[in-house]
């Protein structure tokens, strides 16, 4: 009501300056000056205030079109994205499963080969225990002898190898020998060792005591050559014979033992050479104090 009121006295005042007035016309020229530059200039404000506010508008516009279109290609570029990594974890899902199923059904064919690595080391075991066995029982007949200078055979070895054993040893004849060869290797040098003899002895008690006269001569010397005369094993029974060389040092002297591993007439066999090396390490010496109370 107020500003109602004061917009009516105004408006009477312009109205009362709008009206013809000689005195007033007179009297008041400055202020119509006035009047008019504050005219002018409001006209003026509201000029620059539209310009304004349309370059406002403007700009806001712009910026919102622009905003828009970089908003639909990130868009575009996310939907592109997402489809290319909806495309790969589908790829990657599929290429997993079939993993699974090949790992599956590779874990099935390695138990299954183990089982059959299994059955084909138990039976290539077997078979070559029996190997060794033949072997063996081929060489039942052979010797071998070791230091017999390379050439003193001669043309005729078997000859030559029987007369060396009855003089060496001491037999009632000539042995009757089958077949007798130096080793299948080349001939040494003259620095060298001489290559072993390896003969089959036609009859095995023949065998047999030759190597009973062998093992009873500390030393055998032919020719001033000392020589050596043992069974003639397989490689592999060889090698398994090495492993008891510890054991048969322990075992020599001991009373009741023989090189058989038989104790006071109890025969006890090993397979494991490290047990057989710790029962002839706890078998008494000669003079030991169990001995002696075993003799009282």
């Amino acid at each position: 009501m107020l500003k109602k009121g004061k917009a009516k006295k105004n408006d009477q005042q312009e109205s009362g300056l709008d009206q013809p007035s000689d005195s007033t016309e007179e009297a008041d020229p400055p202020n119509r000056a006035i009047l008019a530059a504050i005219a002018a200039l409001r006209n003026e404000v509201t000029q620059i205030k539209d310009d304004i506010c349309a370059t406002i508008d403007a700009r806001i516009q712009t910026v919102y079109t622009v905003l828009r279109g970089e908003l639909a290609t990130t868009k575009e570029e996310l939907q592109t994205s997402i489809s290319t990594l909806e495309k790969s974890a589908a790829s990657h899902a599929n290429t997993m499963g079939e993993m699974e199923k090949s790992a599956s059904q590779q874990s099935d064919d390695i138990t299954a080969l183990q089982r059959q690595v299994t059955r084909l080391s138990s039976d290539v075991e077997k078979l070559t225990e029996k190997c060794e066995d033949l072997e063996g029982r081929s060489r039942r007949h052979n010797i071998r002898i070791i230091g017999v200078p390379e050439g003193t055979e001669g043309l005729r070895p078997r000859d030559f190898i029987a007369g060396l054993l009855q003089e060496v040893l001491s037999l009632d004849e000539k042995p009757l020998i089958d077949r007798a060869h130096r080793t299948l290797r080349r001939r040494p040098e003259p620095h060298e060792p001489p290559r072993p003899f390896v003969l089959r002895i036609h009859y095995f008690h023949t065998l047999e005591d030759i190597l009973r006269k062998a093992a009873a001569e500390k030393q055998l010397f032919h020719g001033g050559k000392r020589i050596q005369i043992f069974p003639d094993y397989p490689p592999a029974v060889a090698k398994k014979r090495a492993l008891f060389n510890r054991t048969r040092e322990l075992l020599r002297g001991k009373p009741g033992v023989r090189l058989l591993i038989t104790h006071n007439g109890t025969q006890i066999s090993f397979i494991d050479a490290k047990k057989a090396e710790e029962y002839a390490e706890r078998l008494p010496t000669p003079g030991s104090t169990e001995m002696g109370q075993k003799d009282a």
